[in-house]
């Protein structure tokens, strides 16, 4: 088996951080920073869409959020309520990292000054 020579290896850097594997302690807080404006922009568009009473504007995002589309059977205040508690408490910054740039495409949400790093996309 061959060994990879590390000597000269350049460190690679995305805003002033190095990226590791594994991840370092500035790498998680910087994501955690990135993910939190996504969080703050996504919420903004879900109060935006429930006080339109927009029952589209609220499925797309909840799609964007959870995954999936609400049924019928939900009221617009449903979907909006739980669509709200999962993204402070369900979505991970793994999720936000490959479902945001989608938000951003449809105009949902605007574009975050930067990207989460580390993760291979």
């Amino acid at each position: 088996m061959k060994v990879k020579d590390v000597r000269n290896v350049i460190p690679s850097l995305k805003y002033g951080i190095e990226i590791t594997r594994p991840w370092s302690a500035e790498m998680y807080k910087h994501n955690d920073e990135v993910a939190k404006q996504m969080r703050r922009n996504l919420e903004v568009a879900l109060d935006l869409a429930y006080g339109q009473r927009s029952r589209a504007a609220l499925g797309e995002l909840a799609e964007i959020v959870n995954g999936s589309r609400y049924s019928a059977d939900f009221t617009i205040e449903e979907i909006w309520e739980e669509t709200l508690f999962a993204l402070d408490h369900r979505v991970e910054n793994w999720w936000l990292n490959q479902e945001y740039p989608y938000a951003v495409k449809k105009g949902i949400v605007p574009a975050v000054a930067k990207e989460m790093i580390g993760y291979q996309n």
